[in-house]
């Protein structure tokens, strides 16, 4: 397909009709210096120096050069002296942008040839100037340019990328950060992922059990180029993405008309609780060695510190009477309870350091680049907890129904009838109603056998909990990652032949470096006069209270009255190493209605490995009161003075002194904990590893007829696994075993673009995709389930007796996921406002959703035969899932207004999409439900203002809730919507500087809200963080 590149100046491209050749041109004189070399890098020259975009079809540059020169003209008079040696080339003007096309005899037509991308690189010009961009591409994509994206704040690549139609940021729940992407309705692990063009390997994310796809939140925006968003494929990109692709561009000493050293440094706070600060900086360097060496290099660091308060439910919210599995369906969950509540408080430190940097040589046929980018991201989390759980305990027993499905039976308080001094209480039920356990013909509380939180253990048990865990809990969490590639290739062409070619090794990782977790507990059962504990509605559901007798609340807040538990370490490793080898064919025709012919392909080998384990457990005091020399300040007031008085969180352990204590226990020199002499040391354990090989080929060729163009091809993947994982048994002893499997896709696809009249542009597609099977479902271990008990009599019998009941296991044969999808879109381009809506519609096949929720990893296994008589459960593909949508996009700016309005300009989208799938669970026959982490609409508004040196922006921007899981009773889990307002002003300090500050998060919106069900209700979680400043300053030299 043509491929185009766009040239930048500092003015804005206008979207009306193309004056007479010279006469619309700026006939401002600018002074050029333009260095012999290739024709594209002078006419990059040219737009730089004299602030006009140029727009030009690479394939027509291929091989040309030009001679020095240098003097003071018109950007017109310019670039006709730049062509004059190339007589088969024209240049036309459009608005402020100069294009440069093939000679013809006809006039030149009033659109421009067709772009893969568009480039947003800057606010009120930028805006239009990408406008006009986009008119002329005939692919579904959006691209921010990450340099000069605009002004408001931007961690890291998915937050810069969030506010495009489509795409959605999953939040980090602590830090408020985006971690990573949703295109479309599809979750990170179905998209693609390259830089500069080249396959970039991700490990997933280990905390949310998918192991495949790119946390962004490991990027930071500094030194990237171009971030593109492809929402339709073509053949000649990767074809395993479902959603769309995402291409990372870093820069070359070749994109700037001049060497530079550019600095920039950020200070910044959060505005509540101990106010931590936060900081960057970067560095880049740009210098051309010659003519046509060229080096580039970027470094960077970061440090973003943050608190948060939480409050929220604890466990599954529970039926109002008893139930016999978690997996029923059919309840109202109008009536459930919450089975406890908890409060907390935490901080968290976020580390990026990153360099990435390129060495490229220009000749005339030919370019060679080495490229290599380096990023690692470490990130802590402490959190102090406060937590009530109502649970069946030890003195909790009830009695059993003999007939556990008998509703209508009365409650034990009703039917006493008599006391015993040694039995207890006699209770009018018959041996037929409840289990005689000691035999004695009549039932008494000696007969109550089953810890339980409801009044009897049968469907006649109503909610009645007689006691509750009081635990307070510390936990520390350390994870690091890496994002690494190198890639050596190149250029080459020759007339109307031109070869790329690439050669790169990426490596990735996401580990687990650190997860402690220290409980204290007390198992309160009738204590201090409290019957379990009540959680208390007020008249906002994210803040329930808890309840108990006077005595009850203030030994809440009593460190003695919490018994040490436990404290133990844990570490997982998950990584990949990516080595691949690419290449591809184009053939561009002199003349005719065929613009291009391309042919190619591409070969990966992929490692992946997952292994974890923990360190020796730790024992602690009696009490948590014994580390009083660890507390830090007490937590007297959160959420604005909800919780404070006898519903205060109180006392915590200081997170930096707790976790300099543990590492002395380990060395043997703690004055509060000791090695547990009793654990058992367990050797490193490799959880999986996945080796895959693919090998992909494509064809495909555009051609063009007056106003329509269309590109067509196909794309053919093969790909081959070989899956190592582990053997669970209990009886026999553990080992592992392997597995193979391959497949083949065929991905056909159509695009095509047609002008219309009226400064409108039609696009339409039809495209196939794929997406490579679940990891942690191909991967799980073979698990050979036993009966250890079965006579029943509460002990474990010996091996001997033992009974295989069944076989649990993964399915390294699941098939891929596949996709047609359909758009279609329409753009209108005036020269004040421009709009489009687009039309997306997806069918999928063999969809499956992520396995990372409780109740989904047993509810997704089914038959699949058997082995020696003895039950065989495995994962199995999903059926059909589909997700429309529709985008709409508005741009307005007030150019036309008299100063200081002009400056003016507004940018709003709209997203609307609505998914269903299979739910694929044995227990939920049926159910369709809408695709995890895709909200059904995604919207942003910004209003910018520049003129006289100063910038300024706000922006709102509104997601909606979406599914994040299956649980229990089918009463799933639910993201509720968030909206950020964020607002920036920036000062530009001569020509090579910028000031600036900016508020994030101004209104202090919630950073994560999850709930039972898509209403508020039913809490489950609430997080808040609170408003950043950021001040930052740059200068180039």
């Amino acid at each position: 397909m043509t491929s185009l590149w766009l040239a930048a100046g500092g003015a804005a491209a206008q979207a009306h009709a193309p004056a007479p050749f010279a006469a619309a041109a700026d006939q401002t004189p600018h002074r050029f210096r333009i260095s012999s070399g290739p024709l594209a890098q002078a006419l990059r020259d040219l737009s730089r120096q004299s602030g006009m975009a140029v727009l030009a079809d690479a394939d027509l540059m291929n091989g040309r050069r030009t001679a020095q020169w240098q003097g003071r003209t018109t950007a017109w008079n310019a670039l006709t002296r730049l062509l004059a040696p190339h007589p088969d080339l024209q240049g036309r003007i459009v608005g402020e942008t100069l294009i440069i096309e093939r000679a013809q005899a006809a006039p030149a037509p009033t659109t421009v040839t067709q772009l893969e991308e568009v480039v947003v690189l800057g606010r009120k010009g930028a805006l239009q100037e990408a406008l006009e961009i986009k008119r002329a591409y005939d692919g579904v994509s959006d691209v921010v340019s990450v340099d000069d994206q605009g002004l408001l704040p931007t961690n890291n690549l998915a937050e810069s990328l969030a506010r495009l139609p489509g795409v959605n940021a999953v939040r980090n729940h602590q830090t408020g950060e985006g971690d990573r992407l949703t295109i479309r309705g599809m979750s990170t692990e179905w998209n693609a992922y390259r830089i500069n063009g080249v396959r970039l390997g991700g490990a997933g994310s280990r905390a949310d059990k998918f192991y495949r796809g790119v946390r962004l939140s490991y990027l930071p925006p500094e030194g990237i180029q171009n971030l593109i968003v492809r929402k339709t494929l073509t053949p000649d990109l990767d074809g395993d993405a479902l959603g769309g692709l995402i291409d990372i561009q870093t820069p070359t000493a070749f994109d700037a008309d001049h060497d530079y050293v550019r600095l920039s440094a950020e200070n910044g706070w959060l505005t509540r609780f101990d106010r931590p600060k936060s900081g960057k900086l970067a560095l880049a360097v740009s210098r051309r060695l010659s003519d046509q060496l060229g080096l580039f290099v970027a470094a960077n660091w970061s440090d973003a510190r943050s608190q948060f308060e939480m409050v929220g439910g604890e466990s599954d919210d529970l039926p109002p009477v008893w139930f016999d599995t978690f997996y029923s369906t059919g309840w109202d969950f109008d009536r459930f309870i919450m089975r406890g509540m908890e409060l907390a408080v935490g901080e968290t430190q976020v580390r990026r350091l990153g360099v990435n940097g390129s060495l490229d040589w220009r000749g005339g046929q030919q370019e060679l680049h080495l490229r290599l980018q380096y990023n690692r991201y470490e990130g802590e989390e402490y959190r102090n907890r406060l937590n009530f759980r109502n649970d069946g305990l030890a003195g909790t027993e009830r009695l059993v129904q003999v007939d556990s499905g008998r509703t209508g039976l009365a409650q034990p308080d009703a039917m006493v009838v008599g006391s015993d001094p040694d039995l207890g209480r006699i209770y009018g039920y018959s041996t037929a109603d409840m289990k005689d356990v000691d035999g004695d013909g009549r039932i008494t509380d000696a007969d109550r056998d089953v810890r339980s939180i409801y009044s009897l253990a049968g469907a006649s048990g109503v909610w009645d909990p007689m006691g509750f865990r009081l635990r307070r809990f510390w936990e520390a969490t350390r994870e690091s990652g890496l994002l690494s590639s190198i890639t050596v290739g190149g250029r080459r062409w020759d007339g109307p032949w031109r070869i790329d070619y690439d050669v790169s090794l990426s490596r990735s990782q996401d580990d687990l470096d650190e997860g402690a977790l220290l409980e204290f507990r007390t198992d309160a059962v009738e204590w201090l006069g409290n019957r379990g504990v009540r959680v208390v509605e007020t008249d906002d559901p994210r803040f329930r209270l808890w309840g108990l007798n006077p005595a009850g609340m203030a030994a809440v807040q009593d460190p003695a009255a919490y018994d040490f538990r436990h404290l133990g370490d844990e570490w997982e490793q998950t990584s990949e190493t990516l080595a691949q080898a690419q290449f591809g064919l184009t053939y561009t025709p002199t003349g005719g209605w065929l613009e291009s012919v391309q042919a190619g392909g591409r070969y990966m080998h992929s490692n992946r490995r997952s292994a974890g384990g923990a360190r020796p457990d730790l024992i602690g005091p009696e009490t948590l009161a014994d580390l009083e020399g660890l507390f830090g300040a007490p937590v007297t007031d959160l959420f604005d003075g909800r919780y404070v008085g006898d519903h205060r969180l109180g006392v915590v352990l200081d997170s930096r002194r707790m976790s300099a204590e543990i590492e002395r226990a380990y060395r043997g020199d703690s004055a509060y904990f000791t090695v547990d002499p009793a654990f058992e040391p367990q050797a490193d354990a490799e959880r999986f590893r996945l080796k895959e090989q693919a090998a992909a080929g494509y064809v495909m060729a555009a051609a063009r007829w007056a106003g329509t163009e269309i590109t067509g091809g196909v794309r053919v993947e093969h790909t081959r696994s070989k899956v190592s994982f582990p053997i669970l048994d209990a009886l026999r002893g553990d080992g592992r075993d392997q597995r193979r499997n391959s497949f083949t896709n065929v991905l056909p696809s159509l695009h095509l673009r047609r002008a219309l009249e009226g400064d409108k542009v039609l696009r339409a597609a039809i495209w196939t995709s794929f997406a490579r099977p679940d990891i942690a479902r191909m991967t799980s271990a073979r698990q050979y389930v036993y009966d250890q008990d079965p006579d029943r009599d509460g002990e474990v019998n010996p091996e001997a007796d033992w009974i295989l009941q069944e076989i649990r296991q993964g399915n390294p044969d699941l098939k891929p996921m596949e996709a047609i999808g359909y758009d279609l879109s329409l753009e209108h381009y005036g020269r004040s406002t421009a709009w489009s809506a687009a039309l997306f519609h997806k069918d999928i096949h063999n969809f499956l959703y992520r396995a990372s929720t409780s109740s989904i990893r047993d509810g997704g296994l089914i038959d699949r035969g058997d082995e020696n008589g003895t039950p065989v459960r495995a994962y199995a593909n999903g059926r059909r899932a589909r997700i429309s949508g529709v985008e709409l996009a508005i741009r307005h700016g007030l150019d036309w207004a008299p100063a200081p309005l002009d400056g003016l300009g507004v940018t709003a989208n709209l997203t609307w999409q609505v998914s269903r799938a299979d739910a694929n669970i044995v227990w939920r026959v049926g159910d369709r439900l809408p695709f995890t982490e895709t909200p059904e609409t995604l919207a942003s508004v910004e209003l910018f203002w520049q003129g006289g040196g100063w910038e300024a922006a706000a922006g709102w921007s509104r997601q909606g809730g979406f599914l994040e899981g299956m649980d229990s009773f089918a009463n799933d889990p639910y993201e509720q919507a968030y909206s950020f307002v964020d607002i920036s002003l920036r000062r530009r300090l001569g020509g090579d500087g910028l000031a600036s500050i900016q508020i994030r998060n101004l209104l202090n919106s919630h950073t994560y809200w999850y709930t039972f069900g898509s209403g508020p209700e039913d809490l489950r979680e609430y997080i808040r963080t609170g408003p950043t400043v950021t001040l930052a300053i740059s200068r180039s030299f």
